[in-house]
């Protein structure tokens, strides 16, 4: 924990950048906050709002928390949650054509490239909406380790400030809110992350010493190729795994395709954030490293990687510069919090609802109906964190298992032409039934862990197989493209054109 004295400057900072936040946020999004536009911002984002708010999603609870804390544990194995994130935008940078449809929601998008069948969109509407509520309940945790640590209070107190803290700015300005205060924030994260890391190497002793620290404590495997002779190469295997279908099967990154101006500035913006990542991945690992070697020399102890980051602001840079990089660090959690919120939202209130329901909302509606759905989602992420632990260990477990299934179903409709909705089921249904059996039978899961080092693969596996096997038992659809396209209007009541 840190110094009693620090506390209320720690706390006060980090509630004047949030209340900063939410004021870029509702004065940014005035003429966007009624209607549709709540949720889409006009779907006429620029490349830098679409750059800029990728990069701070993508750069979140994953790379501030748990690539550092792997960082710390395994040396240069930091950097491979990055490249897992990089990988994944490259792939998804391949998606961008679908700009010109117009769609609104990933579960549409899947419904187009199954036919226009309905069916596609219903189950994937549901599915989309758990996998939000699961990211949105990892930020949360991710959030909350920062202020457990620097205030050293209940852990549920410091989940429940995190879910109000990214939830204020959604609330008040929806799509638009979110992606101008990401701007902000993703300018804080590059600054502060590259400031700190340059100022840790040389707290640690150089780069040798830090080989040195590594090699002493046992693990000398840590200093070389993605310190894969600490990780393990399975493990990082299953990680990259993961982690890549956790970005194409997650429907926010989606929702940058859909609102951007257009579909140069989409792949321009994948593009340039997969290079990005790639090369970040490496600064995050630095960090952790350092934070382990200036540990070492202290005779300090952590609890887990997962604090390696806080200990750093509060124990080796000071007051105020500690109180900048805790803010940074809590800005990369509340921007991708913030997003996934909203792909959250925009998810029940445009697939989920009209699928039990029968009809839309009403345009004049969806504002309140949009903040409405926004504490509902926030109430049941915040459940969810109730039995979250370890950040990288959630990725590999939880994203590992779950979202395999949907990655899958997405890359079959994009590139092959012969899959049918049926085969849709059965990617979706085997690989998410595969994960619960992972997650709820815990000695089924240590056998997978130790066999492929974590569910993705074999789940990635079992969706594949059983989405080609039906795809190729059942008839292919024979609908053009314009009947697609049609079907998927229909569906959403109509609103706007395809």
């Amino acid at each position: 924990m840190l110094d009693p004295k620090y506390v209320p400057l720690f706390l006060g900072g980090f509630i004047a950048w949030m209340t900063f936040v939410v004021c870029v946020g509702f004065f940014g999004s005035r003429g966007k906050r009624d209607g549709e536009k709540f949720l889409t911002g006009g779907s006429d984002m620029s490349l830098f709002f679409i750059f800029c708010t990728l990069g701070a999603t993508i750069i979140g609870t994953g790379s501030s928390i748990g690539a550092i804390g792997d960082g710390f544990c395994h040396g240069w194995g930091g950097a491979i949650f990055g490249l897992g994130s990089a990988l994944g935008l490259l792939v998804l940078s391949s998606f961008v054509p679908v700009r010109s449809k117009n769609f609104v929601t990933m579960s549409e998008e899947a419904q187009y490239y199954y036919g226009g069948d309905r069916r596609v969109r219903q189950l994937m509407g549901f599915m989309m909406f758990v996998i939000e509520i699961i990211w949105i309940g990892n930020h949360v945790n991710g959030g909350s380790k920062y202020l457990s640590y620097v205030l050293g209070i209940d852990p549920t107190w410091c989940k429940l400030i995190t879910v109000c803290g990214f939830g204020a700015y959604v609330f008040v300005g929806g799509y638009v809110a979110v992606v101008k205060a990401d701007a902000i924030q993703f300018c804080a994260i590059i600054g502060g992350f590259t400031f700190i890391a340059c100022k840790a190497l040389p707290l640690a002793g150089g780069y040798e010493e830090i080989s040195r620290t590594f090699a002493a404590a046992g693990k000398p495997g840590a200093m070389g190729f993605y310190g894969l002779g600490s990780y393990g190469v399975l493990a990082a295997v299953a990680l990259v795994f993961s982690t890549v279908m956790g970005v194409v099967g997650t429907p926010t990154y989606r929702t940058r395709i859909y609102t951007s101006r257009d579909e140069n500035v989409a792949r321009r913006a994948f593009l340039g954030q997969s290079g990005m990542m790639f090369v970040w991945s490496f600064v995050t690992a630095l960090i952790g490293m350092s934070a382990y070697a200036i540990m070492v020399h202290n005779g300090h102890t952590l609890e887990s990687g997962d604090y390696a980051f806080s200990y750093m602001a509060t124990h080796v840079l000071g007051p105020a510069f500690g109180l900048m990089f805790l803010v940074c660090g809590m800005s990369a959690t509340m921007s991708s919090g913030g997003s996934d919120a909203i792909s959250g939202v925009t998810i029940l209130l445009t697939d989920v609802i009209p699928s039990i329901t029968g009809r839309r909302i009403a345009e004049k509606n969806y504002a309140l109906a949009s903040r409405v759905a926004l504490l509902v989602a926030l109430a049941m992420a915040f459940v969810v964190t109730l039995f979250v632990g370890d950040v990288i260990a959630y990725f590999q477990k939880v994203v590992g298992s779950l979202l395999p299934g949907v990655g899958v179903t997405m890359l079959l409709g994009r590139f092959w032409r012969r899959a049918t909705w049926q085969g849709a089921y059965a990617s979706v249904l085997s690989g998410t039934i595969f994960g619960l059996v992972v997650l709820l039978a815990p000695q089924f899961a240590d056998w997978v862990r130790l066999a492929f080092g974590g569910p993705a693969i074999p789940s990635t596996a079992i969706a594949l197989a059983a989405g080609v096997a039906v795809s190729l038992a059942t008839p292919r659809s024979t609908a053009t493209e314009q009947e697609r396209l049609a079907a998927v209007v229909a569906a959403r009541g109509a609103r706007g054109n395809a």
